[in-house]
């Protein structure tokens, strides 16, 4: 009996160490040596008209830097739409967005006077645009002048149907846990780049910056709120190549605040979850192409949280046979404290590398076990709300 609760505790562990370590190593010597070809902006005579779709609550904060930095791309001005929906902002993000339009008629509002919530703004906002070529953001994220070139030179060169930004996290304030969301972001960022070169798609692109073309648009169903992973499912399934663009550079600030970064944790969960059920399908066949890179970059370690709980149960049973798994027992059942202690930590503005890294990772796996249980739960959540802003 010991041997089996060693190989399921081994087994257990594999999870998270697969997800996070042995299918980034392999990514990288499988592009190691793939050529990175420069984006030739230059061979681009004509550009097409595009429309920047995004929608607002309470943005006063970050919607003059937003628009200013969409202004100033180095796009053609009279080929660049913007297309924001307002969704009863009652600070002044609306009176903002007017004073620009004074000056920018390509600047379009649609003010909604009741709440509607972010799916169903982006959906109606679809259906006005003129453009083929769309390219969606939020209002935190600030693009580089040749980001919205990067971004249609996939979809005109490439022949990609979704393009995913390079969003760079920063953190004004340098508090809380925003060293670990930076260490994640820039993870995550060359991971799908990773994959775009050995695949032709990358594994979910970040509804904070990217493009697509509005026949691959699909109008993501209430209730699904992770709508840039379902969209970029859906344009998957339908066999179109979705990329990553490293010179499609932007930048967000992080959230620094580990409760509020475990909240939003739970309600990606609970979105990644319900995707799954719907997209199944397309973790099969399970040993290539985009269903092993499913399996390995996403689907692993959204059950992770199972598995350090698996591995810590075993590690209970299998320390009746051998004295030394007592201590493992303990260190596991010690981990609780992290997050804790990493809350605290924020509180008073102290960082202890360790534990910041270890209470973050914990506490953001708690909160996808959490939106699992949302999810069995047949949870209706479906508010959208915008986290606080840093800057």
């Amino acid at each position: 009996m010991v041997y089996l609760f060693l190989i399921l505790f081994l087994l257990s562990l594999l999870v998270p160490l697969f997800s996070y370590v042995i299918f980034p190593v392999y990514m990288k010597l499988s592009t190691d040596s793939i050529p990175q070809v420069k984006n030739d902006y230059a061979g681009i005579s004509e550009w097409p008209g595009i429309t920047v779709v995004f929608s607002v609550f309470n943005e006063e904060k970050v919607i003059r830097r937003k628009l200013e930095s969409l202004l100033n791309s180095d796009y053609p001005k009279d080929k660049l739409q913007v297309l924001i929906g307002s969704d009863n902002s009652t600070d002044q993000t609306n009176a903002i967005i007017e004073e620009f339009i004074t000056q920018h008629p390509n600047i379009i509002l649609e003010k909604k006077k009741i709440r509607h919530g972010k799916l169903k703004i982006i959906n109606e906002l679809v259906d006005k645009t003129e453009t083929e070529h769309l390219i969606f953001t939020d209002a935190n994220v600030f693009f580089e002048p040749q980001t919205i070139k990067a971004l249609v030179y996939n979809l005109l060169m490439k022949e990609a149907k979704m393009v995913c930004g390079n969003i760079h996290k920063f953190s004004p304030k340098n508090l809380g846990i925003s060293d670990q969301e930076i260490f994640y972001m820039n993870f995550e960022n060359q991971l799908k780049y990773q994959e775009s070169l050995k695949y032709g798609f990358c594994v979910g692109v970040e509804g904070g910056c990217y493009a697509i073309m509005k026949s691959s648009f699909v109008k993501v169903p209430d209730g699904f709120l992770m709508d840039d992973f379902f969209i970029t499912l859906d344009v998957i399934s339908k066999k179109g190549r979705v990329l990553f663009e490293p010179e499609a550079l932007c930048y967000e600030d992080v959230n620094d605040a580990p409760l509020i970064e475990f909240k939003r944790k739970i309600r990606i969960s609970l979105g990644n979850f319900r995707n799954l059920s719907y997209y199944k399908h397309l973790l099969f066949p399970i040993y290539k192409g985009f269903g092993f890179a499913f399996l390995s970059h996403k689907v692993l370690r959204w059950f992770t949280p199972f598995a350090l709980l698996f591995s810590f149960v075993f590690s209970l049973a299998i320390a009746f046979y051998i004295p030394a798994f007592i201590l493992i027992s303990a260190c596991y059942s010690l981990l609780i404290i992290f997050p804790t202690m990493a809350i605290y930590l924020e509180k008073i503005n102290f960082k202890v590398p360790l534990v910041n890294s270890l209470g973050h990772f914990i506490l953001m796996n708690l909160g996808l076990l959490l939106g699992y249980f949302k999810f069995i739960s047949a949870s209706n959540e479906s508010a959208w709300e915008p986290p606080k802003r840093n800057v």
